[in-house]
């Protein structure tokens, strides 16, 4: 049964704070330096006051460090429900009918931010999960244990669980006769950096509203377009297949 990896996740986190708090401590004491020299090329004195540079990087690098390791507290918080959801999975077989499909999407939203759902294609509608907030190229293949997911066929067969993970906070559910159409974009999308994706799915609603998902992984787009118009259960249910993420664009 698939768990998120919480305590990975925190320290994963709390790893990429303090290197970031050092990286601000290094960068305040290197300019104090260069200040410094060029002060004394231009007929200065090499003096300065290296107690108050020291105390002022200090400030900054563990005021960072917190901040960054208080950000990771309410994510590891948030992840509790998603547990609890997953825990009562309970064991399913062929019988109880077939797998929904589905995908890892990256949605991008208010021009440059970002947030990722894991999207389970149903015949009623698109259930959507939001998995992670916003993310950046550092991390490219933090999607993963969201695709393993996808090839849980216990939580692929639950319906119940499918519906409840929907109905945390971020999530979605778009019924099938809002759907107007999905319409498959094979082009990279700019700005992705070495994060592995497919293509993107926009899915037009009688709203007269869209959205737009990138693919993350390596998938068949046009399987996606299909059982997003036509419903998510098959006898062919449809994987996820990763490979090494492309080079940076």
């Amino acid at each position: 049964m698939f768990m998120t990896p919480r305590m990975s996740r925190v320290l994963h986190r709390a790893a990429i704070a303090a290197r970031s708090a050092f990286i601000i401590v290094t960068t305040i004491l290197a300019s104090a330096l260069v200040s410094m020299v060029l002060n004394r090329l231009f007929g200065g004195s090499w003096r300065s006051n290296w107690r108050v540079v020291f105390e002022l990087a200090g400030i900054f690098g563990l005021a960072w460090f917190f901040v960054q390791l208080l950000y990771s507290y309410f994510i590891f918080r948030a992840s509790g429900p998603v547990e609890e959801i997953l825990a009562q999975v309970a064991p399913h077989s062929e019988k109880d009918g077939a797998p929904l499909s589905g995908f890892v999407g990256l949605e991008y939203y208010a021009l440059i931010l970002n947030r990722t759902f894991v999207v389970f294609v149903a015949p009623e509608g698109l259930y959507g999960w939001k998995a992670e907030g916003i993310v950046t190229a550092s991390q490219p293949l933090y999607f993963e244990p969201y695709a393993d997911m996808l090839q849980d066929l216990e939580l692929m067969r639950d319906r119940d669980a499918v519906r409840k993970l929907s109905n945390l906070k971020g999530g979605f559910f778009i019924p099938r006769s809002a759907i107007v159409s999905a319409e498959a974009v094979y082009k990279q999308k700019w700005g992705m950096g070495a994060i592995p994706h497919s293509g993107r799915i926009k899915v037009s609603l009688s709203s007269g509203k869209s959205r737009e998902f990138v693919l993350l992984g390596s998938v068949d787009v046009n399987s996606i377009q299909q059982r997003i118009m036509v419903g998510g259960t098959s006898d062919e249910w449809l994987p996820v297949v990763l490979h090494d993420p492309p080079a940076p664009r």
